[in-house]
């Protein structure tokens, strides 16, 4: 370890010296670690939290010098294997946020007699333990350094070869559903999923006017109308799935429902919207886009707007479905939406179809029909896929693609 300076702190500099720490210092900056972590400025951070724990995990098993930026990508920040630092910044980014984070929880009262740093322009942490003179390290005799230096070249290269190896386990493990919901995942700010919430006229003496008979007249006196109210049965499972998604990767999110969803809303973190003709946002959202809701009368469809396109409409949509009636849904996302988020959209012309729409985006082999056909970058960029369900009952069955566009 490098002596003392004349201030009386010691500072464990992992360029200069790779080793890992004695077990008690490891300890102690473990502590201050998880003191840091727990500070006001941490704690409204998931990825910085597990940012710098990584790296300061890293360096206390000796393992310092081999923190690179792809490293921390797809370590804490779950890339893919194509990872590309060139175009995404996404790491650079948060080591300052990082840094910012550490000066803010010093200035505001952290002490623990640790000081961790992040150089700028690096990613190895430099600790500063303030006390008497630390204990020598033992000079070795030149054979001897020469030597521990050979088998922590050998180390280090044998440490690679297992990188690449978990590198390549992973890039065969990572399926088209991961790749679809890596976009949501990784966000320090809860992700919106947003729920419609169908305007409803109630019966106020239900006994008297059910069940309802086309030849008489309900007076307005018996309606009461409930707007933000209920929730829609599709929305609702939609909404169960897409939290299950959200929750296996461990990122929170917040559920609003109907008028309470506003632009701004859209404009804080990514969404998920449900719903189409009860969703004013994903009528807005595709209102410019090859496949959008229409309605024509009393007649609702999704159109393709490309000349010569077809339209997929749905009949008698308010009375109950017959068996083996079809149902019609828009899957849409968009990366880069007008809100600077990216938008996942699961919406069926009716309940039914927005249900069948969010299991097309949850259940492996459903989405991975559209994986199969879809341009190999599709991960990359935005898409819409029509589909079609088969109804049973009051549930909806396995999604069919019936046209879908990339760009």
């Amino acid at each position: 370890m490098r002596v003392a300076k004349p201030s009386g702190d010691r500072n464990f500099d992992p360029a200069h010296h790779p080793e890992p720490l004695a077990e008690a210092a490891c300890e102690q900056i473990r502590a201050h670690l998880d003191e840091i972590l727990r500070s006001e400025a941490f704690t409204g951070s998931r990825r910085s939290q597990e940012f710098l724990r990584y790296v300061v995990e890293e360096t206390l098993a000796g393992r310092g010098a081999a923190i690179k930026e792809r490293n921390i990508a797809l370590d804490v920040f779950g890339r893919s294997s194509d990872f590309d630092s060139q175009r995404e910044s996404i790491v650079r980014v948060k080591a300052v946020e990082v840094r910012r984070r550490l000066a803010h929880a010093y200035e505001n009262g952290v002490r623990g007699g640790v000081r961790i740093e992040l150089p700028s322009g690096a990613y190895q942490p430099v600790f500063r333990v303030a006390g008497t003179a630390p204990t020598a390290v033992p000079d070795q005799p030149a054979a001897s350094r020469s030597r521990a230096k050979w088998w922590a070249t050998i180390s280090l290269a044998l440490l690679a070869v297992a990188g690449a190896a978990a590198i390549s386990a992973h890039r065969h493990v990572a399926t088209p559903m991961d790749q679809l919901w890596d976009e949501f995942a990784h966000q320090d700010r809860p992700v919106l999923i947003s729920l419609p919430a169908p305007t409803v006229l109630e019966l106020e003496h239900q006994e008297k006017w059910l069940p309802l008979r086309p030849d008489v007249s309900i007076p307005a006196s018996e309606l009461r109308a409930k707007v933000n109210y209920y929730a829609g049965v599709g929305a609702a499972m939609g909404a169960a799935r897409f939290a299950e998604q959200l929750a296996l990767r461990r990122q929170a999110f917040n559920v609003k429902f109907g008028s309470d969803v506003t632009f701004a809303d859209l404009k804080q973190s990514p969404a998920l919207l449900l719903g189409a003709f009860t969703s004013v946002w994903t009528i807005e959202m595709t209102r410019q886009l090859r496949f959008r809701f229409d309605t024509q009368g009393t007649e609702r469809r999704i159109v393709d707007t490309f000349p010569g396109g077809r339209l997929w409409q749905e009949t008698d949509r308010l009375s109950e479905p017959t068996p083996n009636e079809d149902r019609y849904a828009l899957v849409t996302r968009a990366l880069n939406s007008d809100t600077g988020h990216p938008i996942l959209m699961a919406a069926g012309i009716s309940a039914l179809g927005t249900q069948a729409a969010a299991e097309f985006l949850t259940r492996e082999p459903y989405f991975e029909t559209f994986a199969r056909v879809a341009p190999p970058d599709w991960m990359r960029r935005n898409f819409q896929i029509v589909i079609r369900s088969r109804i049973h009952g009051f549930s909806a069955g396995r999604p069919a693609i019936v046209a879908w566009h990339v760009w």
